[in-house]
């Protein structure tokens, strides 16, 4: 397959990803950002670190709703100083997520 072709059919796939907005507007400290993602139906028992989020997002067999998807992270920047850490630790995991294959991206619109 040559490369345009290649890009073409990724472009493609991440068309058709269901997109996740995660609403950073309310966001006062890194468990409001934890309880955030109760939109990937996340059960009540997951872990509120780091290795939670990946396992819940690379394995695929915790949350309900499962890769692929597109995390959209809206009004970022109001919380406080442990907000912006824990957001900014995640968003610098999605690229090491993505380097093992899984199939998720992160954008930020502030």
């Amino acid at each position: 397959m040559r490369r345009s072709a290649i890009r073409r059919a990724r472009s493609r796939r991440w068309s058709e990803v269901r997109e996740l907005v995660l609403d950073g507007r309310n966001w006062n400290a890194s468990d409001d950002v934890y309880d955030s993602f109760k939109a990937v139906r996340a059960p009540e028992w997951r872990g509120s670190n780091f290795n939670a989020r990946i396992d819940s997002i690379e394995t695929g067999r915790i949350n309900e709703i499962g890769v692929p998807y597109r995390l959209i992270i809206t009004h970022r920047g109001a919380g406080g100083k442990g907000e912006k850490k824990m957001v900014s630790g995640f968003v610098d995991l999605i690229p090491e997520m993505k380097a093992r294959g899984c199939r998720v991206n992160i954008v930020i619109q502030d």
